[in-house]
């Protein structure tokens, strides 16, 4: 599997159309973070876009340190946050939403942490095998992967909200498929299969659009 400037590009670009109608469609203020994802990936893969340009071509080498921190400010700082904080917000269920909160106070104390490694220590991205390869000489980053995941990954399992587990089970199930064989390539691989997957936002936006949203096991 190979990746380039053009399929960041290609995915980012693809994505600001659905991530726009995701927004239009949505009936609720508690979902409309939720709905602008695809939008939040959007930017992700474009600013990875043009970090391949800075890393393969010399004429873009200039862009290498604001399209690095432009890509990593979302991956390892907002990331951690924003998903336990989408799902908290859009949660109808009471008793859920309470569960929830301790998942976002996680998701800040993660955030924080990671915002705080990414301003006082080095991280740099090289090309290797066609991927891009992050290092991140960040302290007891030993300790964070696992709230990392936590936030991320499991959170929206937990919400009740019709075909939100359907979302979560594609994106766990992507995230293991790129653990085991993209593993040195993680946070940009993961993130691409993430950014396109993003479009499952669409039918859980619009399959909950009536004001009352029934609780659903799917």
């Amino acid at each position: 599997m190979c990746f380039s400037a053009g399929a960041s590009f290609a995915v980012g670009v693809g994505l600001i159309g659905p991530g726009y109608y995701a927004v239009k469609k949505t009936e609720s203020r508690g979902m409309l973070l939720f709905a602008s994802t695809p939008l939040l990936f959007s930017f992700h893969q474009i600013a990875e876009g043009f970090l391949w340009l800075s890393l393969t071509n010399p004429d873009f080498a200039s862009w290498y340190t604001i399209a690095l921190y432009g890509y990593s400010f979302i991956s390892q700082p907002i990331w951690p946050i924003w998903t336990p904080l989408i799902i908290w917000l859009m949660e109808p269920d009471k008793q859920r939403k309470k569960i929830l909160y301790y998942f976002v106070l996680i998701g800040i104390a993660t955030s924080l942490y990671m915002f705080y490694c990414l301003i006082n220590f080095d991280i740099s991205a090289t090309v290797e095998n066609h991927h891009i390869r992050y290092y991140r000489d960040f302290p007891n980053l030993h300790i964070a992967k696992p709230f990392n995941f936590v936030t991320i990954a499991i959170t929206p399992f937990l919400s009740t909200l019709r075909y939100t587990k359907l979302l979560a089970s594609a994106m766990f199930a992507s995230l293991a498929f790129t653990y085991l064989f993209f593993t040195n390539y993680l946070i940009s691989v993961w993130c691409f299969f993430a950014a396109i997957l993003s479009l499952l936002v669409i039918l859980v936006v619009v399959s909950n659009r009536k004001k009352e949203v029934l609780p659903s096991q799917v």
